[in-house]
């Protein structure tokens, strides 16, 4: 394809890519380093520790989550790195941002098309709270029209199902450098849970499904500012050999965890828009045990990746038949629709359709 000017903006709450965490930061790494190679010019607005191949407008000396200057808000420092890239909008043939809805207020203000990755949760607006169509169609058309000049993509169908403008956006699921996860053939004698010990993640309901089925399981993952949770609900069932606690992880040490885990247990409870966890596990050949919910069953190939279930009950039944799944499909299905390359095909797809859209 032809090669682009593309300038990725992220809020500059965390460096590209990240320290000591996950999440949309790993993402846009992936995808600047990506478009790199593919020969694109790519610009990267964000902190100036980050680490790139692009050119990094470093708008800020350090992430705002680390250390933050002059008692602004988050929406501050995301309107701080857009508007720099907007001031520079000449250079590029397209904008990408990864900082929520800020980027709405620019799309009738610059001759260069947005396109805007929601990462986010997004939560349907009951009928009550809507005003009527005659309001609507007098005070929120600037509104409408301002959305239709953007191209939002979505990082799962689930979470696109409740967008303000579904018809004006793309479904992109996010890819994981494959490189970076080791496969292996046999686990050991455990099953996991990674991720935030919180109760919409369903830390609590992992640990009833493993006490049911009677199997180990290793939790890992923080549990700052859910003290009383973890407290109430984690703390009196851990026991040695059975169900431990090994606390938060670092790179090496998760990929380790997910490789030679018999099963992760996904019970999420909440709209996840996508869940990087499943993939990682996978790539490693570990299946994944997840509730009906959120994107799961988009990640999930149910009885050949893992089990889709309902509740802990069908969770422990389904720990059960763990050893019943190829491990080796579980990478290959990893391999096939989740890496970085697919992640990137589909952007490179957005960029040219946003532009047509955008002239048109």
């Amino acid at each position: 394809m032809k090669k682009l000017r593309i300038a990725q903006v992220v809020s500059l709450q965390e460096s590209i890519p990240p320290k000591g965490k996950n999440g949309l930061e790993f993402m846009v790494h992936y995808l600047t380093e990506e478009l790199v190679k593919r020969g694109h010019d790519v610009t990267l607005f964000a902190t100036k520790n980050s680490k790139t191949s692009a050119k990094l407008v470093d708008v800020l000396p350090y992430p705002a989550a680390k250390k933050r200057i002059f008692g602004w808000g988050g929406t501050d420092y995301s309107l701080t790195s857009l508007t720099k890239a907007v001031e520079m909008e000449n250079e590029f043939d397209v904008i990408h941002t990864h900082i929520g809805q800020v980027a709405y207020y620019f799309a009738n203000l610059i001759k260069t098309p947005i396109v805007e990755t929601i990462h986010s949760p997004i939560h349907k607006i009951p009928k009550r709270y809507l005003p009527k169509k005659k309001i609507q169609d007098r005070y929120l058309k600037d509104s409408r029209n301002r959305y239709k000049k953007m191209h939002h993509v979505f990082v799962s169908k689930n979470q696109k199902k409740n967008a303000f403008m579904q018809n004006s956006g793309s479904v992109i699921h996010n890819g994981i450098d494959l490189e970076e996860f080791k496969f292996k053939k046999e686990p050991q004698d455990y099953f996991l849970y990674l991720g935030y010990i919180t109760s919409n993640k369903g830390a609590h309901l992992a640990v009833k499904a493993a006490r049911r089925a009677r199997v180990k399981l290793k939790l890992a993952g923080s549990y700052k500012h859910c003290e009383k949770y973890f407290e109430e609900e984690i703390e009196p069932y851990l026991k040695k050999g059975k169900i431990e606690y090994v606390g938060v992880v670092n790179p090496v040490q998760r990929n380790r965890l997910l490789g030679g885990a018999k099963a992760i247990l996904v019970p999420v409870q909440w709209e996840e828009p996508f869940g990087l966890i499943m993939t990682e596990a996978m790539a490693c050949g570990t299946p994944v045990i997840g509730f009906d919910k959120a994107a799961v069953p988009e990640i999930v190939k149910d009885g050949k990746t893992g089990f889709i279930v309902k509740d802990f009950k069908e969770m422990a039944k389904a720990v059960r038949m763990a050893g019943e799944i190829d491990r080796a499909l579980c990478r290959t299905h990893v391999e096939k629709y989740f890496s970085v390359e697919k992640m990137v095909d589909g952007y490179e797809g957005v960029y040219e359709k946003a532009i047509r859209g955008f002239k048109k």
